[in-house]
Order: C-alpha cells, then structure tokens, then sequence
C-alpha cells in the first residue's frame, strides 16, 4: 500500500487515491511531461506501460485521452493493468483496432483504492 502524504479527497470508497499525468509520444518513444507517482515507457507499437512507484488494492477507474493526434483519428484505451505486483497500467495508442505509435500527448487520471475496505 502507498504510504504518501495525500491531499483529501472526498468519496464513498475508503481511501481513494489519484494519480495523473501526461507523457508525450515522439517517433515512438514516451517521454513523461508532468505528474508524481509515475514512469512511462514504451514496451511495444502504439504500447505505452505506465508503472505505479507504490502498489495499491485495485484500480477503480482509469481514463485517458489524447492531444494533438496531427488529425489522424487516433484513441486511447487501457490494455490492462496490475496496480498490486507490477504496479503497471498499459494504454495503447490505437486506430480502429491497429496499434499506432502516432506523436500525440496522452494524458489520463487514475482511481486506486488504497484499502482492503470497501
């Protein structure tokens, strides 16, 4: 479990905690911009792995978007995650279907649970 000092934030589960942040993707390369708690790295086309410096009990929401796709129809979407072990979220950079590695800006906000209660 994280062991930070967080700012309160109200909400119906217990311990709620948010992280969010931006990284830039240039020819295929992610370079983190802004936010605490985080790395990035590409770990294949268009895969962008978002690892946690804590762990957390679950991941409640994740939510991303994109900036300046350079008006290629390009979205954003969690692959999957691991917020206990790996401590890792992986988004793709996608059109349609096929993995893109387009130079965009990503930014998400995530919502980690941070207590075995409810």
């Amino acid at each position: 479990m994280a062991n930070r000092n967080f700012s309160r934030l109200q909400a119906l589960n217990h311990e709620v905690k948010v992280i969010a942040g931006n990284f830039s993707v240039a020819a295929g390369v992610a370079t983190k911009v802004q936010g605490l708690g985080w790395s990035v790295a590409n770990s294949g086309t268009g895969e962008f792995t978002v690892t946690l410096e804590d762990g957390y009990i679950a991941l409640l929401a994740a939510n991303a978007m994109i900036e300046d796709a350079g008006g290629v129809n390009l979205a954003v979407q969690v692959d999957s995650h691991d917020v206990v072990a790996a401590k890792t979220v992986v988004f793709n950079t996608v059109v349609g279907a096929t993995p893109t590695a387009t130079d965009c800006t990503v930014h998400f906000t995530l919502f980690l649970r941070n207590s075995e209660v409810a």
